[in-house]
């Protein structure tokens, strides 16, 4: 079963990237049958995979900033691991594949996409925020952080032209319409993010990140300083001799 989830974490960003290539050709393809809100909804199930790379491997290394922001001083794999944010990327994507081809995004769903449209900017503008703050003593001086480009240029316009509609609308969403949009998003949340970290979180874990991308110019003298801890103590004896 290791062995699996091994071969699966250094393969599944791949599968993700073909899912979302897939998907850019069926959005064409189906260009004027789908409805507008299924357009735009799918568009953001393919952000979510050039998201996730970024976070991941363009520059990477959301996970360094994620691990400081929730308290851990291991910060390659803790609370974040590979696997558990495998479980919450992969998952969302999947999902939002199953809800397109089942069902369609219907109004609900349509509503819980542009939450988390609007969610991913605030919560990525937040994070840079705090990198300028930790980090700019070591160099950086620009308000980033590894998934902001994809928030500001993909979900941020998905996210208005989903607003647009609704309010431009003659039926505009009712409030059952709202509660079950954002209750069907808490829950997902929890599913997809809270589960996997209660549950695959450990100290110990074997699916530690092995570098810190976009910190990795200011990782060392941050955690030196600091008393946090990337690469284990053995790692950094071993490399040293």
């Amino acid at each position: 079963m290791e062995t699996i989830l091994q071969v699966w974490l250094s393969i599944w960003l791949y599968v993700m990237a073909g899912i979302g290539l897939i998907l850019t050709y069926l959005i064409w393809k189906n260009r004027k049958t789908w409805s507008r809100v299924n357009i735009l909804c799918a568009l953001a199930v393919v952000t979510l995979v050039l998201h996730v790379i970024e976070e991941w491997v363009l520059p990477g290394g959301l996970h360094y900033s994620y691990n400081i922001a929730h308290g851990s001083r291991l910060l390659s794999r803790y609370p974040m691991n590979r696997l558990t944010d495998m479980i919450t990327n992969f998952g969302a994507v999947v999902m939002g594949c199953i809800v397109l081809k089942v069902w369609g995004f219907g109004t609900p769903a349509a509503i819980a996409v542009m939450l988390f449209s609007f969610f991913e900017v605030f919560i990525h503008v937040s994070i840079g925020v705090q990198d300028m703050a930790l980090f700019g003593p070591y160099g950086m001086n620009t308000l980033y952080s590894p998934g902001l480009i994809t928030s500001l240029f993909g979900f941020l316009p998905i996210g208005l032209g989903l607003l647009v509609h609704f309010c431009k609308r003659r039926n505009r969403p009712r409030l059952i319409q709202w509660g079950m949009a954002i209750i069907g998003t808490m829950a997902l949340c929890f599913l997809l993010i809270n589960l996997p970290e209660m549950t695959l979180s450990s100290e110990n874990t074997p699916y530690a990140f092995t570098d810190r991308g976009y910190y990795e110019r200011y990782g060392e003298m941050f955690e030196r300083e600091h008393g946090y801890i990337y690469f284990e103590p053995e790692t950094e004896e071993i490399d040293n001799e």
